[in-house]
């Protein structure tokens, strides 16, 4: 089967980065692992005095994973109001997905 990687990039305030990185792991992080998704790491860096952006990589086993956890993402209004809060505070947000060999 082929993995599927998803790569959140969140530019937020520098003294946001913190709560915010916390707030993912309390609050997203459990609902996407029920999801099907699994948190392989996060990661952080100035780009700017005072901005920072946050690097979360998420994992799903397959395509079809994917498929389920985006049908489950869009009927839970948690996810919703989590990217909206999400939102109003970040600098930038990008969400990029990727296959793995999708091009061999």
């Amino acid at each position: 089967m082929t993995a599927v990687a998803i790569l959140d990039r969140v530019t937020l305030p520098a003294d946001e980065a913190r709560p915010w990185l916390d707030r993912m792991r309390n609050t997203y992080a459990p609902g996407a692992e029920q999801r099907g998704m699994h948190l392989r790491g996060t990661w952080s860096g100035h780009v700017g005095a005072d901005a920072v952006e946050v690097c979360v990589l998420w994992e799903l086993p397959d395509v079809a994973a994917f498929w389920t956890m985006r049908a489950a993402a869009l009927a839970d209004p948690s996810v919703a109001a989590w990217w909206d809060a999400t939102d109003a505070l970040a600098l930038d947000r990008h969400r990029r997905v990727y296959e793995a060999d999708a091009l061999s």
